[in-house]
C-alpha cells in the first residue's frame, strides 16, 4: 500500500473517532444480565459525589451512527475503529487526569503510609470533582463492550477458559460497587485478569487498570482507587 494511502486510511479513523458522540447512560443490550447480587450496588456515604472542580467535557446527547457503520462509510476496517475509538476515550480521561491533579504530591515521593494514603484521597477528591457528571457508558461504549467479548470469548472456550474462569471466581471480591466515579473500598482484594485475557485487550496507559469482578469488566484508577466505568457480563 502506498504510504499516501497509509496516511488516508489513519486520517480517516482519526476522523471517525473525534468525531462520534454517543448517547451517555444508554442501556447494555437486552441479553445482558442485572449485576449479580453478591456485588455491591448502593453507594456508600463516603462516596458522595465531590462538588466539581473541574467539568469533564460529555458527548453530545444526541444519537450517533455507531463508529463502526461511520468507518465502512470511508472504507475503513471498523473493528480497528472501534479500537481507535476506545483509545481517544482512554486519552481523553489521562488529560483530564492530568489537568485535575496537577500539584498533588506524587505517590512515589514518600515511603510514609499515612502520607500515601492522604495523597491519594487528595488525588481521587480531584479526579471524582473533575469528572462528576461521568456516566456508565463513556468509556465503555456499547461498541466497545461488544467489540472486548469478541476478543476474549475465544479465550473462554475450552480447558484454557474453564482455568480462566475458575480463577476469576476465585479473586472476585464481595463489596465492591459497580457505580462509575466510586472509589474502590479501601481492603477489597484486586483481582486477577488471568494472562490470557489481558494479553487480548488493548494495553492501558498507567496507572489505568482492567478488573475482572465475576463476569463484569471494570476500568480503574489504581492511583487514585477511582473506578471509572464497568461493561457487565464480559465473561460469558
Amino acid at each position: 500500500m502506498k504510504v499516501s494511502s497509509l496516511l488516508t486510511l489513519f486520517a480517516a479513523v482519526a476522523v471517525i473517532s473525534c468525531g462520534h458522540t454517543t448517547a451517555n447512560g444508554s442501556s447494555q443490550d437486552s441479553n445482558e444480565a442485572s449485576v449479580s447480587s453478591s456485588v455491591a450496588t448502593s453507594e456508600n456515604p463516603e462516596d458522595a459525589q465531590p462538588q466539581p472542580a473541574l467539568q469533564a467535557q460529555q458527548p453530545d446527547k444526541k444519537d450517533a451512527t455507531p463508529v463502526g457503520d461511520q468507518a465502512r462509510t470511508v472504507g475503513v476496517n471498523p473493528e480497528a475503529a472501534v479500537l481507535h475509538d476506545f483509545k481517544g476515550r482512554v486519552d481523553a480521561y489521562m488529560k483530564l487526569r492530568k489537568e485535575a491533579v496537577k500539584g498533588s504530591p506524587s505517590l512515589k515521593e514518600t515511603s510514609d503510609p499515612s502520607k500515601i494514603k492522604a495523597a491519594q484521597d487528595g488525588m481521587s477528591t480531584q479526579i471524582r470533582a473533575a469528572r462528576s457528571t461521568a456516566k456508565q457508558g463513556d468509556i465503555f461504549t456499547p461498541e466497545i463492550t461488544a467489540k472486548f467479548r469478541r476478543l476474549l470469548s475465544p479465550e473462554l472456550k475450552g480447558d484454557d477458559g474453564s482455568d480462566a474462569k475458575a480463577i476469576i471466581k476465585d479473586d472476585a471480591p464481595t463489596n465492591v460497587p459497580f457505580k462509575v466515579n466510586a472509589k474502590y473500598p479501601e481492603g477489597a482484594s484486586v483481582p486477577t485478569v488471568p494472562a490470557n485475557l489481558l494479553i487480548n485487550l488493548p494495553t492501558l496507559p498507567e496507572p489505568l487498570q482492567y478488573r475482572i469482578i465475576e463476569k463484569h469488566l471494570l476500568l480503574v484508577d489504581e492511583d487514585a482507587d477511582v473506578i471509572l466505568d464497568y461493561a457487565l457480563n464480559i465473561i460469558r
